[in-house]
């Protein structure tokens, strides 16, 4: 707060600084700022950069701190890591900060200028987001969806609803109502303990006994053995077997 008010109001918190801010990195380094071209500003520890491309569409404020749009600060930030962290990132942004998937595709369309690093990264991370992408209310449950997307299978519904034998509601984490099939993704942390524990196998049983097909997988699960068993469960094949986990995170 203290270098965004002596640089100005035109000046934003940007790159690392502005992941932090978002909360997309817990640590953030040497705080990062950003102007317009011919805007000058000079800071004792604090890193100013200028660039000719920073759009009012590029601005937001984050605890009243003047900072790069979520977008942009995705976009800022892609190159040099992987398309799967760019992808968490995303599918993250989606969840919390309601990012919209087409604003982000226009915002990396806009910095394609001469001059600028193209961004790889997140173009192959947005390869695999069609516009009706959604990420799941977790990171497992997107793994899982673009692991479904990549083998050629059919989009399940997520959070599927249903009536339980009690007459209370559950939710299916993803669902193929025609074919009755539930896929219900545990990970560790939530799911291991006792009472997590006994409502799973409580809500399985309610499953089974309403005609769903329950198929339970967790984030040790590789993607080959997934979507070998789902396509086993859907009468088809998939396009291209994967061996790579489902995620390395602990829900």
């Amino acid at each position: 707060m203290a270098a965004s008010l002596a640089a100005g109001p035109r000046i934003v918190a940007a790159d690392r600084t502005a992941l932090r801010l978002w909360a997309f990195v817990p640590r953030s380094g040497r705080l990062q700022l950003l102007g317009q071209r011919g805007h000058r500003v000079r800071l004792s520890g604090v890193a100013v950069a200028s660039t000719t491309t920073l759009a009012d569409e590029d601005r937001a404020v984050v605890a009243g701190i003047p900072v790069t749009s979520v977008a942009r600060t995705l976009v800022d930030n892609a190159a040099g890591q992987s398309h799967q962290v760019v992808g968490r990132w995303i599918d993250d942004a989606m969840r919390r900060l309601h990012l919209d998937l087409t604003d982000l595709r226009h915002c990396v369309d806009r910095l394609a200028v001469p001059g600028r690093r193209t961004a790889t990264e997140i173009q192959a991370a947005l390869a695999t987001r069609d516009p009706a992408y959604q990420p799941g209310d977790s990171a497992l449950e997107a793994d899982a969806l673009l692991a479904i997307i990549r083998a050629g299978l059919p989009i399940p519904v997520l959070q599927h609803r249903v009536v339980r034998v009690d007459g209370t509601l559950a939710f299916i984490d993803l669902a193929y109502p025609e074919a009755m099939v539930a896929i219900e993704l545990d990970g560790f942390g939530p799911h291991s303990g006792r009472e997590a524990f006994d409502h799973d196998r409580a809500r399985s049983n309610d499953l089974v006994l309403l005609g769903w097909r329950v198929l339970r997988f967790t984030s040790n699960t590789s993607a080959a053995v997934f979507t070998a068993t789902l396509a086993s469960a859907l009468g088809a094949a998939p396009a291209r077997p994967m061996s790579d986990p489902l995620s390395r995170l602990d829900e």
